[in-house]
């Protein structure tokens, strides 16, 4: 293989001092299609930002126009969107989703297929891929559109003695609605089909000058600006990663082996040099044909030049995945939304309703009495007047109000309390309807399915938990397209990346243990033939990325549906079923100290057939059964050994007895009937006399294979409970003959 692209951030591309011609075409062509599509979504971008920040700042309810009607009084924020955004985004959490490679073409494999989704596992954790999930989904519920990208980076960076990469499935890439912009005239939701696109960084004026020199971004490019996009501003320079696909010239081989037959195919620029000449010594056939790939090739740039050329990166896909919240095409132009947008204006309408309310109970809380002067004049004590004593009243919570009673000329008492009192003004009828209409229009998400009720069957909260699902299920089933299309762009990448012979990779399974693969690891397939496995450039892999439980709750589920299992196997009579699901319900326990059991239940199933080994027990296991043979026998083994030989010696020596007597038996009844006459002719035997011996034979027969079983039980390392067992039968069989010939005894 040739040497692979350099990662990303190590890659010294070209200046716009070499081949500025060139460069500064890329540069103008790029700038025009920016503005292209930047200009007609600002709009859209705009709205989008104000709806993340509807949500998540403090006081940005209010911003705006909105906000200027009510300057002057009191602006709460009664928030009632967040309880539904949080709802999808937990729906989101507790369903992750998944990756799976699965073969399609014959040159793929299954082995190889587990170990790529096991190699994307362990770099998602490695590098912390799912915070750059998460982030995307976030900002695609609240404002509408998300991303994040793909990279490249060194395996171990503080390692000067190792080239070795990897892919890194998720980078975060922060306010994707106002940094990232794809081809115009793409019009699949994944951008599959686009054919550039850019993100933008805005750095501090004097990072930027610190990271690219002050001749590139100094002197301010003020004249003759024919840009509409605002990539300069005093304080703030915007930089851009700009992806654009290319149709690169390569001479493809097609190699077939002369013996097996085999097929595959390299790319020149792939090919080390004299690596077609080794090929061509092992017998393979080579036919060349022109072929144009798909590259993508890198360049970063500010509004005035490229600033870099990054070459050509790992893989044939633009690295940049899309998250759409709700995704339209309007007037040919595209156009997206999250959760929040179409709530902004109830919300608005809400708050303001209490706001006036708030401003009503702030002005007049309660009814202010009308007096005359004369009423409030005076001390109380000497020191506090009667107009104190009536202002400390609600805070010194006094038990009486004290007030001077109004008197005619005659000293008659005319008022003895207040002439009058101000009515705290009432809630205007319209702005109670509001705010009933607005509180039932923002409520209308909210069904509290998540909420147990009481005397509700668990079929209506599952009916009314599966409405309020169908609400997330559209952000739901965009995330699973975006993840699908980010297995495609790494599978491009991880075919560049992970190529080298017998390199050791890290894997994760779907229950977090880690594992590791070999590269282009040689083995042995059923067929006996020779096969190479984890070569991930043979072949082809289509993704299934699919929604499933989180991992807590399918434990959980696993759990329950074993025990049950298992009760039902114990009914059944099947206890080695029972035995295991109870062993897989153990498995899959949650809890603390729960590690050693689990591994003792792995060590059951594994023995049991239920559960395959991974090759790394399979290796311990033929190692110990290895280790057993080559030991010398112990002590006990040993004394088993003479007892199976002993029982051995004296089935052989029963068996001799037994011959012995029927020869003796013959020999007589020969020796009476030939030599002897009839005189010297012994006693013939009665028929119960026969019927003894037969049985005595029998019994000496059957002792005999007793003890030969008895002896092949022991040396298989049998338990004396077996043995025991072994007897019960024989007693059993031996109570069975003298049962059938007590009959013919008696006739």
């Amino acid at each position: 293989m040739a040497e692979k692209p350099l990662p990303e951030s190590e890659v010294e591309g070209s200046t716009a001092d070499k081949d500025s011609e060139r460069l500064a075409k890329i540069h103008d062509e790029a700038m025009q299609r920016f503005d292209s599509v930047a200009m007609p979504q600002q709009e859209l971008r705009a709205d989008s930002l104000q709806a993340r920040r509807f949500v998540t700042i403090p006081g940005a309810q209010w911003e705006g126009q909105w906000g200027v009607q009510y300057e002057n009084v009191p602006r709460p924020e009664v928030d009632k969107i967040t309880k539904s955004l949080e709802k999808i985004e937990t729906d989101y959490r507790e369903n992750r989703l998944t990756v799976d490679y699965v073969p399609s073409d014959e040159a793929a494999d299954d082995s190889t297929a587990e170990t790529l989704d096991g190699i994307h596992r362990a770099d998602s954790y490695h590098f912390k891929a799912q915070q750059a999930r998460d982030n995307a989904f976030q900002e695609a519920i609240r404002g509408g559109f998300g991303a994040y990208r793909l990279t490249t980076d060194y395996a171990d960076p503080y390692d000067p003695s190792s080239d070795e990469q990897r892919v890194n499935p998720g980078l975060t890439i922060v306010d994707a609605d106002q940094s990232v912009y794809f081809d115009g005239a793409s019009k699949v939701y994944d951008k599959s089909d686009a054919e550039w696109a850019f993100v933008v960084s805005a750095l501090p004026r004097a990072t930027a000058i610190a990271t690219w020199g002050e001749d590139n971004i100094d002197p301010w490019p003020l004249e003759n600006w024919k840009w509409a996009y605002d990539w300069y501003t005093p304080d703030v320079v915007r930089i851009a990663e700009y992806y654009v696909c290319e149709k690169v010239p390569d001479k493809l081989f097609i190699l077939t082996h002369e013996t097996s037959g085999e097929e595959q195919r390299l790319f020149e620029s792939e090919l080390a040099e004299g690596a077609l000449d080794d090929l061509k010594a092992e017998g393979w056939t080579v036919e060349e044909r022109d072929f144009k790939r798909k590259r993508v090739r890198k360049y970063v740039l500010n509004g005035s030049r490229v600033l870099k050329d990054c070459k050509y990166i790992a893989g044939c896909e633009i690295p940049i995945v899309p998250v759409y919240g709700r995704r339209d095409f309007v007037d040919n132009m595209e156009r997206w939304r999250g959760h929040v947008g179409k709530r902004m204006d109830r919300q608005r309408i809400y708050n303001a309703s209490i706001a006036k309310v708030v401003e009503l109970q702030a002005l007049a809380p309660y009814e202010v009495p009308i007096v005359d002067p004369e009423q409030v004049s005076g001390y109380v004590d000497g020191n506090t007047t009667i107009l104190e004593h009536w202002a400390k009243g609600n805070i010194e919570r006094y038990p009486v109000r004290l007030l001077h009673a109004l008197r005619n000329e005659n000293g008659e008492i005319v008022s003895a309390g207040p002439i009058g009192k101000i009515e705290p003004p009432q809630v205007q009828p319209a702005t109670a309807a509001l705010l009933q209409v607005s509180s039932a229009d923002l409520t209308d998400d909210d069904d509290q399915a998540d909420e147990v009720k009481a005397n509700v069957s668990a079929d209506a909260m599952d009916i009314a938990a599966s409405r309020v699902d169908s609400r997330s299920a559209i952000y739901l089933d965009n995330m699973r397209q975006s993840i699908q299309r980010e297995a495609e762009i790494y599978l491009g990448m991880a075919k560049e990346v992970y190529f080298e012979p017998g390199r050791k990779v890290e894997t994760r399974t779907q229950d977090g243990k880690d594992g590791q693969a070999v590269l282009h690891e040689p083995y042995m397939g059923e067929d006996n033939v020779y096969r190479i496995r984890n070569d991930l450039s043979r072949g082809r892999y289509k993704v299934i990325a699919d929604v499933q439980e989180s991992t807590v709750t399918a434990r959980q589920k696993t759990v329950r549906q074993n025990v049950a299992l298992a009760e039902i196997a114990v009914k059944a009579g099947s206890n080695e079923l029972a035995n295991a699901a109870l062993l897989t319900a153990v498995m899959n326990q949650d809890g603390e100290g729960q590690a050693d059991m689990q591994d003792w239940a792995r060590q059951q199933l594994i023995g049991l057939g239920v559960v395959k080994p991974t090759p790394e027990e399979q290796r311990m296991i033929e190692q110990a059964a290895q280790e057993q043979q080559n030991q010398p026998p112990s002590a006990a083994d040993q004394a088993l050994q003479a007892q199976a030989m002993e029982l051995v010696s004296k089935a052989k020596l029963n068996d001799a007895n037994a011959v012995q007597k029927i020869a003796d038996a013959m020999l007589k009844e020969a020796q009476a009937q030939a030599v002897g006459g009839p005189v010297s002719e012994p006693e013939t035997p009665s028929g119960l006399t026969a019927a003894n011996d037969e049985a005595n034979i029998a019994e000496r027969f059957a002792s005999a294979d007793l003890k030969r079983a008895q002896a092949e039980e022991i040396r298989r390392g049998g338990s004396e409970k077996r043995i025991r067992m072994g007897h019960e039968i024989e007693m059993e069989r031996r109570q069975q003959e003298q049962a059938e010939r007590e009959p013919r005894d008696a006739a």
